[in-house]
């Protein structure tokens, strides 16, 4: 009976000792660097080596050694993890990927470079206190899909530097408490910043008198779906499909005011924007095919694919 049980014991044991790397790319960054000491592509890498890695750095590894990672699954079993830079994209197909980061106790920098990303979830990142995406190796530039970065949950945030994101239109920076707060970004739209006191923000006052913040913004405590559904249900474009021009209906105003209209290309090429006469948008200088039309307002944006005949 007690040789049957330690029998059934060791399995478990065994299991508890090991943390499954699945994807290919993730595993062979692991073993280059040294992480992953048996060497060998296995879909795996032992607890005792997880734990010892700190500094989770796959950029500054020599040109052309890298891998790129598909998925993060395993990740967070290394729970000494402070900062991490990877390349998160589907080479060569650069399939943007969704990307949700699992709660790290002690992690407070990612770096992220040459990505293509239609999501990036770092909300159970408590301890976060840098995001960096870039684009310095690859010789093809890479694009970023992903709409919101939400950093409500990280109350010592204080550093963002954004590049290739230019669909960025809302940053969460609620309950923030660190000393100053940096924020670089260069996107298509105004972005919208959630934070708890919009007016001491907007007028540069405490504790936002010491945030530095490049790029096109503005400040708000509710930048939610409601706003946006708001813009989505009031301002519509007619006539799809067009031959010579567009318009812009707005139902409703309740305080909302047009801005702008971005045109952009199937692929999310920004071609260029109309900041008047939204009533008659000649489109005769544009080729046919399919476009994206983004209405901005001061409150949120809308995007329509129209098609020009």
């Amino acid at each position: 009976m007690i040789l049957s049980s330690i029998i059934c014991f060791v399995p478990i044991i065994s299991i508890a000792q090991i943390v499954q790397i699945p994807d290919v790319g993730f595993e062979r960054n692991l073993i280059i660097a040294g992480f992953d000491t048996d060497g060998v592509i296995n879909g795996q890498i032992s607890k005792a080596d997880a734990l010892q890695v700190t500094n989770m750095d796959f950029i500054d590894m020599q040109k052309g050694s890298f891998w790129s990672i598909k998925n993060i699954n395993g990740i967070g079993e290394f729970d000494n993890l402070e900062t991490v830079s990877m390349r998160l994209n589907d080479v060569p197909q650069f399939s943007p990927l969704n990307i949700l980061f699992p709660k790290l106790s002690n992690l407070k920098k990612l770096n992220f470079d040459s990505n293509s990303l239609k999501t990036l979830d770092i909300t159970a990142i408590e301890s976060l206190e840098e995001l960096i995406i870039k684009n310095t190796v690859l010789d093809v530039l890479q694009m970023n899909f992903f709409q919101k970065l939400d950093f409500g949950n990280s109350p010592n945030f204080n550093y963002l530097n954004l590049e290739e994101c230019p669909y960025l239109e809302n940053i969460v920076l609620r309950n923030n408490i660190a000393s100053s707060v940096y924020l670089s970004f260069n996107t298509i739209l105004p972005v919208c910043i959630e934070v708890d006191d919009p007016v001491a923000a907007t007028n540069n006052q405490a504790p936002y008198d010491t945030w530095t913040i490049t790029g096109n913004h503005y400040f708000s405590d509710i930048c939610t779906l409601s706003i946006e559904k708001f813009v989505n249900d009031n301002f519509k474009i007619y006539p799809n499909p067009a031959i010579e021009y567009l318009s812009i209906e707005q139902k409703a105003t309740d305080g909302v005011t047009l801005q702008a209209v971005q045109i952009l290309d199937s692929s999310g090429k920004w071609i260029r924007s109309v900041k008047e006469n939204f009533n008659q948008i000649y489109i005769t200088n544009l080729s046919k095919g399919i476009y994206l039309f983004v209405i901005q307002t001061d409150k949120g944006n809308k995007t329509e694919k129209i098609v020009i005949k």
